[in-house]
């Protein structure tokens, strides 16, 4: 893998050089303005019954910067990996005589599914907090809907959700994941864990300079699961009706098999 992030960066490299290069022969009145691009090493990642989590490592350049304010490292870079977008009920739950009830729910309306963001260093050092509930940016300015009217509930419950997410490796911040190599390249590395959900995932990456917010750009990347273990999932999440009736089936099919295999004449 770290071969293939070495060609990719190679080829940034190469990329940047003639970009510079063709630059140089025009004539402009003003500098033009810094601009990223990423890829990713991978645009789809099947998950087979062995899968145990694997890296993924993002590329990226850097265009037009200003050469001193890059040696000062006064630019930042945010990638943030986005799993599907989804409805999710929370419900809380008490201890009544002894048993545990739900007391009350509430329905956010768009989760995503898996979140992880990757910084050149500390979320506080970059920029300020109005850009990054802007933005949209980081686990504490993640725009979570729910159908409610409440603060403190909403409050409580967003809480919540992302300390669950966060407990399943499904939530993440990762401080210095993204570094600058040599000219204008840099990179993420994203530690993608076992629960990863299916589906389509979208990578952004955020440029900064200064702490002022000058541009995003974003590439996709796919999870699939494998032929027969997809088509079992598929299935189930399609049909979870038909799907209770065969597993109960099946179980019931296994033992009496299994009774008369072993029963004693």
């Amino acid at each position: 893998m770290k071969t293939v992030l070495a060609a990719i960066m190679v080829y940034l490299a190469v990329f940047l050089t003639c970009e510079t290069a063709y630059g140089d022969t025009a004539t402009t009145s003003a500098a033009p303005k810094e601009n990223i691009q990423i890829i990713v090493t991978t645009n789809e990642i099947t998950l087979d019954t062995n899968f145990a989590g694997r890296n993924v490592y993002i590329a990226g350049v850097l265009e037009n910067a200003d050469p001193q304010l890059r040696r000062q490292g006064r630019y930042d870079i945010i990638v943030v990996m986005e799993g599907p977008i989804r409805p999710m009920v929370m419900r809380e739950k008490k201890r009544k005589l002894g048993v545990w009830v739900n007391t009350d729910a509430l329905t956010f309306v768009a989760v995503p599914q898996s979140y992880e963001m990757a910084t050149t260093r500390e979320i506080r050092d970059i920029t300020s907090p109005i850009n990054y509930k802007r933005l949209g940016l980081g686990l504490e300015y993640l725009p979570l809907r729910a159908e409610t009217d409440d603060a403190d509930k909403l409050k409580l419950f967003r809480e919540e959700l992302i300390k669950i997410k966060r407990d399943q490796h499904l939530y993440s911040e990762n401080i210095g994941a993204v570094t600058f190599g040599s000219a204008s390249l840099f990179s993420a590395n994203f530690k993608l864990p076992a629960n990863i959900p299916v589906g389509h995932h979208t990578i952004h990456a955020y440029l900064f300079r200064d702490g002022e917010f000058v541009e995003t750009v974003s590439t996709e990347l796919e999870i699939v699961k494998a032929h027969t273990a997809y088509a079992i999932y598929r299935f189930a999440q399609d049909n979870s009706i038909y799907y209770g009736f065969v597993a109960v089936f099946v179980a019931m099919f296994t033992g009496i098999l299994g009774r008369l295999i072993f029963r004693k004449d």
